[in-house]
């Protein structure tokens, strides 16, 4: 092992045995990844539990393959960020790298000796910032493999969603998942994995068919349908590093068809009907078709978009009539409009705004691990919530979200706020609520409420903005069904557990118990 080890006003230390390992990344929504602790781990048994020196550290690099990133070397600043600039206030006491489930061994280990809090991280999207804080950072980046044997992917828990795409693509296959090319692939799919082939082909979790994962006590396991079935079930859904920390995934793939995508817009004028019509036609459209509906605005400007997208994996002149009969039920044809059949790996590359872009460009800078040199996806200052629709909106709940839509215009400071409605039904629909960790199955659309700003905004300039956000959540209370997206972590939740997982709360409660029951793996909305 040759490992690394730098900061803390050390040189690069060199030794027989730095080991990497990968943790995975659970809950992100986001979109996104795991996290470890927001309190003490549990001290290992029969010691004394004792703050960790510069020698401790040494000692965890020495025995990890990957490298430990410490404050005062050259790479904690970049090292240390999430995606979201809201939290480059945390600063970890370290950052590790890890290349192999040893490595993950080794760094709980750590954690417990010496009482350390721990932060999972596979991207390093959590809506919360939990995949970072203030002891060890598990960081899995740099375990991204991704093979393909028949019709079975594995795939390393830090492989970024653009990578996963491209290399299964050029084998003809795909897997069901989300659209930002930045999030990694294990965040997204134990929390679920909504994305833009969802009604074809299902969550990415329900395609998961098993997954390697280092639990509490060290244990390196494997789980599937027949080895350790609950915590296989817990994982398809319960995500958020709440049962270990997963470093592979395997997973059914599917065949990657043609696409044709498909934006419209209409004034505001017409945003009732609009979304009157849109919740109507795209979560009973026929399965290979996805849509989702945004309005938008500008902080302090006039709403002024209303638009239509997806795409479908069926034919194009079946889906130009279909946008034609939406058209007609709004009452005015769309005032634009562009569809346009595409190859899969395209079209994933619209669907998450890198359109243009080379693989390696659809990264974040820089030369640490899960980036390129060439990457150009820069870091965003955002906050989110989430609700699940089970039954339609009614014309006095339109009026109400248009009205939080519009008042967008009452933010100054800069940055911009919108609400996206994300079909579901079709293949998500088809599976029972029990049979997964995920609960939500008969969810018409996901609702996501969010609201950006600049990175400089003043402190009362974010105070308006997630003011906004909080009011348009609570204002959308009487018609939405409780229940919110794990993978859009929400720390203002009250009833978190009912939100995420509903009547699968209580086994997820069981399977924690059973396998960490001494929490290690904890944060605010860990069991």
């Amino acid at each position: 092992m040759n490992g690394t080890v730098t900061g803390e006003g050390t040189a690069s230390v060199r030794a027989g045995g730095l080991t990497r390992r990968g943790l995975l990344g659970a809950g992100m929504g986001a979109a996104a990844v795991g996290i470890l602790a927001a309190g003490a781990p549990t001290a290992t048994a029969g010691r004394a539990p004792r703050a960790p020196r510069a020698g401790d550290w040494a000692a965890l690099a020495r025995g990890l393959d990957g490298t430990l990133v410490r404050p005062g070397s050259t790479d904690y600043d970049t090292a240390r960020r999430l995606f979201n600039p809201r939290f480059d206030g945390l600063r970890p006491a370290g950052i590790a790298y890890c290349a192999r489930p040893e490595d993950v061994r080794s760094c709980l280990e750590f954690a417990r000796r010496h009482q350390v809090p721990v932060a999972v991280r596979s991207g390093g999207h959590s809506y919360a910032g939990w995949s970072s804080g203030p002891g060890l950072v598990v960081d899995v980046q740099k375990m991204v493999s991704v093979s393909l044997a028949g019709t079975t992917a594995t795939i390393g828990a830090g492989a970024k969603l653009i990578d996963v795409y491209d290399r299964l693509t050029a084998r003809g296959r795909t897997v069901p998942a989300g659209s930002c090319p930045t999030v990694g692939i294990s965040g997204l799919a134990l929390g679920g994995g909504i994305g833009v082939v969802s009604r074809a082909y299902g969550l990415t979790s329900d395609s998961v068919t098993g997954a390697r994962i280092v639990t509490a006590d060290g244990r390196i396991r494997f789980v599937d349908a027949r080895h350790e079935p609950d915590l296989f079930w817990a994982l398809r859904g319960g995500g958020n590093a709440q049962f270990g920390v997963v470093t592979e995934l395997r997973l059914r793939t599917h065949a990657a068809p043609q696409c044709t995508t498909f934006f419209l817009s209409w004034p505001w004028s017409q945003a009732a009907a609009v979304v009157r019509e849109w919740q109507r036609w795209a979560p009973t459209a026929p399965d290979e078709l996805w849509a989702n509906l945004h309005l938008s605005a500008p902080a302090g400007g006039r709403p002024g978009s209303v638009r239509v997208g997806g795409l479908s994996l069926g034919g194009r002149g079946d889906l130009e009539n279909r946008l034609d009969r939406l058209a007609d039920a709004i009452g005015r044809p769309a005032r634009s409009a562009s569809v346009r059949t595409r190859p899969f790996m395209d079209a994933m590359k619209v669907m998450g705004g890198v359109s243009g872009f080379t693989i390696a460009q659809a990264h974040q800078r820089g030369s640490l691990p899960g980036r390129t040199p060439q990457g150009r996806v820069a870091r965003e200052s955002y906050a989110a919530r989430s609700d699940f629709y089970t039954r339609r909106i009614p014309a006095d709940g339109v009026r109400a979200l248009l009205a939080r839509v519009e008042r967008l215009a009452t933010l100054t400071g800069g940055g911009a706020g919108s609400v996206a409605l994300d079909a579901l039904g079709g293949a998500v629909g088809r599976v029972r609520a029990a049979d997964t960790a995920f609960v939500h199955r008969t969810a018409l659309f996901l609702a996501q409420y969010i609201v950006s700003w600049p990175d400089s905004a003043a402190a009362t300039t974010v105070a308006r903005h997630q003011a906004w956000l909080d009011g348009t959540h609570a204002a959308m209370r009487p018609w939405a069904s409780g229940e919110a997206y794990q993978n859009y972590t929400d720390p203002k939740l009250r009833d978190w557990r009912r939100a995420y997982y509903g009547a699968n709360a209580d086994r997820l409660a069981r399977v924690k118990a059973a396998y960490d029951p001494g929490r290690l793996f904890r944060h605010p909305q860990a069991f």
